[in-house]
């Protein structure tokens, strides 16, 4: 029998709210117990059974708090403040997921929960009404969207390329973006630091919004870049999540840090747009092609699963890790849109030569002023053009900032006299003005050697624009039936082709009138929702346990790990497969040669296809820094006995037999026992350069591995 609600009980809660009050905490937990164990727990007590899990979270009492809220939950799972509690309460425990998907909840419940609303955009999250939400787990995962690259370019410039185009669309898209049990959010993480920073959505949506207006200008930019930075906000990804780098990944030295986060059960996805700067290097510069090379070796090993912008980069990529890495990885495409954001209304343009441009007949080209790109093609095309009919041959204009190895190029139309006669330049204007010119030209050309995708091509049929473009790698794919296609080696024989719509206008018409008519434009919104659910679908295919952070490494193989080791097999054309990420625990970063431990105690794990319990042989290469003094020893725990190895200056391969742990992990700890002296302002402890292993007691697997060490001449 339980007493009535006055009396006793009154005077009770009356001495309870007085405790809650005064911040006794413990004390008002108390007191709520004993009223609760008289009152019962009911829909009359219900608010009461949330106030003593608000005054045993208060006290620090964080399972009891959730076990009340359990309680309360019981009688009422449509209380919007019930949610509210329960996501301060797991964020208290550090419990995230959960944590987004309380406060998620409240917000879905009771739209006018300001606190919930400003819980979910102070995470960097956009707060949207009635969001989904799995009701088998109630927890939230998270994409975690890298945008640090468009921060950077955003800069520096003031109209988008076409990857920053990808990730504003990315991040527009998070007003309608759904999928129960999933949310995005944008980040500007400072890997080296371990800091990962979320940047409120709403604050990108303000810099997108600024490169769409008429008065984009640098400044205005740069203010809200800044707004951007000042909003960040520490999280905390946790296990099952997912971090996406869609932009251009090969720009920030992000490697150690993406490590770091699948230690942790973080997966990673990139998002591949073209192995240009591996498969056409004469096309770019060499220190970019150096490290774009060490980069996507890095990231393809940290990969769990990678999408790309084409079905041709997709095969591209598969190949180059099977080749590369000797492994396999998910690769999937999400093909890019052929969709622009297109203003509704007139558009007033006060730039005097586009207004001059418009007037006249015009080609447009849209891209990078690079080699490449193969401007110079069209230079011999439109030099032929006025050869044969004077000024009645139509304007070529280019759209694009001037990139690299084109010095040439520019001075050569410099000095013949072209550039604002018949050939109009435009860099850096705004997107609203790149519109303007689409769609008063008469066609657009697109002679690139080389692209992952080709984005102008989608673009110019979305404006009902006819386009020639090359032949080669994704572009026909982009185009389809659409496009004209010329060689772009073959300067000559594009010719016949562009000149046709310039004097045939019959033709040109009736081309437009079939784009206009059948082109059916893939829409960002499609992208968009292609992008997120594949990462989704790929994330919870991926069995997630202690093993799947850890790399796979192929036995009976030299396996090194520094910079040049990588460049050196990329020029040898051989595999690069690296011990980079067996790196788990206190080491420097990467170096040219190898790496250095960080402290004296360190740890190596990686993967293999051996079975728990076997034994292996595993092959290390050290060395310490030079200095006089007895030599130090490394002690070496492999899961079978504990083994010591003397360090010297000299880089020696030192024999370990280590015992196969769950998920076929190799895993090594290290002490290093002596007199190390820091260097360069840093302590530094055992040097590795090099790593083999194979089946222990097989002699064949033996040879083998010692043939990789030591190489056998070969005969002449």
């Amino acid at each position: 029998m339980k007493f009535p609600l006055g009396g006793r009980n009154a005077a009770l809660l009356q001495a309870a709210r007085a405790e809650k009050k005064a911040g006794r905490w413990s004390k008002a937990a108390e007191l709520y117990q004993d009223y609760l164990s008289k009152a019962g727990r009911n829909a009359r007590t219900f608010r009461h059974i949330v106030q003593l899990g608000n005054c045993l979270k208060d006290a620090g009492h964080y399972d009891e708090a959730l076990a009340a809220y359990n309680d309360a939950e019981k009688i009422d799972n449509k209380n919007s403040d019930l949610y509210l509690q329960r996501g301060h309460l797991f964020k208290l425990m550090q419990n995230f997921p959960a944590s987004a998907y309380a406060y998620q909840k409240a917000y879905n419940l009771d739209p006018s929960n300001h606190h919930a609303k400003e819980e979910i955009e102070h995470s960097g999250a956009l707060a949207v009404v009635q969001a989904p939400l799995s009701e088998q787990n109630q927890v939230v995962r998270t994409i975690w969207l890298d945008v640090a690259d468009f921060l950077i370019y955003a800069q520096h410039n003031t109209s988008m390329s076409g990857i920053q185009r990808v990730i504003a669309n990315l991040v527009l898209y998070l007003r309608d973006f759904t999928a129960a049990g999933w949310r995005v959010v944008p980040v500007a993480p400072e890997y080296d630091q371990d800091r990962i920073l979320s940047v409120k959505t709403n604050d990108m949506i303000d810099l997108i919004n600024v490169y769409d207006s008429v008065d984009c200008n640098h400044e205005t930019i740069l203010k809200s870049v800044q707004k951007a930075y000042d909003g960040r906000t520490r999280v905390w990804p946790a296990a099952g999540d997912v971090l996406c780098m869609a932009g251009a990944f090969w720009i920030l030295p992000n490697y150690d840090g993406v490590m770091r986060l699948k230690q942790k059960g973080i997966m990673f996805c990139p998002f591949i747009h073209d192995l240009l700067q591996i498969r056409e290097p004469e096309y770019v510069q060499r220190a970019a092609t150096d490290k774009f090379q060490i980069q996507m070796s890095d990231a393809s090993e940290l990969s769990d699963f990678i999408l790309t912008n084409s079905e041709y980069v997709a095969s591209d990529v598969r190949t180059y890790i099977k080749e590369t890495k000797l492994t396999e990885r998910p690769v999937n495409a999400v093909v890019l849109p052929t969709e622009l954001k297109m203003t509704t209304s007139d558009v007033h343009i006060d730039d005097e030569k586009i207004k001059f441009v418009v007037n006249h007949d015009y080609v447009l080209c849209v891209s990078t002023i690079e080699i490449r790109k193969n401007h110079k093609l069209l230079i011999s095309v439109w030099e032929k053009l006025r050869e044969e009919m004077g000024d009645k041959a139509p304007f070529l204009v280019l759209i694009g900032k001037w990139g690299w190895q084109i010095d040439e190029f520019h001075q050569y139309i410099e000095e013949k006299g072209y550039i604002d006669d018949w050939l109009f330049i435009f860099n850096g204007i705004p997107d609203v003005e790149m519109e303007y010119l689409y769609k008063h030209c008469m066609f657009t050309v697109y002679p690139s050697f080389a692209e992952g995708f080709g984005l102008p091509i989608g673009e110019s049929l979305v404006y009902g624009k006819p386009c020639i473009a090359s032949d080669t790698t994704s572009m026909p794919e982009v185009g389809g039936k659409f496009v004209r296609y010329i060689d772009p080696f073959d300067a000559e024989g594009a010719y016949p082709i562009i000149r046709k719509p310039i004097v045939d206008r019959q033709d040109l018409k009736q081309w437009e009138d079939e784009i206009k008519k059948d082109f059916r434009p893939k829409r960002w919104s499609d992208f968009c929702s292609e992008f997120y659910n594949a990462i989704a679908k790929e994330a919870d295919s991926i069995k997630s346990d202690v093993t799947s952070a850890f790399v796979y490494l192929p036995p009976e193989y030299l396996i090194e790990g520094g910079d040049h080791d990588i460049l050196i097999r990329a020029a040898e054309e051989k595999p690069i497969v690296t011990f980079r990420s067996a790196r788990i625990v206190n080491w420097h970063p990467n170096e040219n040669w190898g790496c250095w431990s960080s402290s004296r105690r360190s740890e190596i794990a990686f993967r293999t296809d051996l079975s728990e319990g076997e034994k292996a042989e595993v092959f290390l290469r050290f060395h310490r820094t030079p200095y006089n003094a007895a030599n130090p020893f490394v002690v070496i725990d492999g899961g079978d006995g504990i083994q010591n190895a003397p360090l010297t200056e000299h880089p020696t391969f030192y024999r370990v037999i280590a015992r196969v742990q769950k998920g076929g992990v190799i895993h090594l700890k290290l002490l290093a026992r002596g007199y190390f002296p820091a260097a360069h302002g840093r302590e530094i402890f055992i040097a590795w350069s090099g790593l083999a292993y194979c089946r222990y007691d097989d002699p064949g697997a033996l040879t083998a591995t010692l043939n990789a060490l030591l190489p056998i001449a070969k005969e002449k």
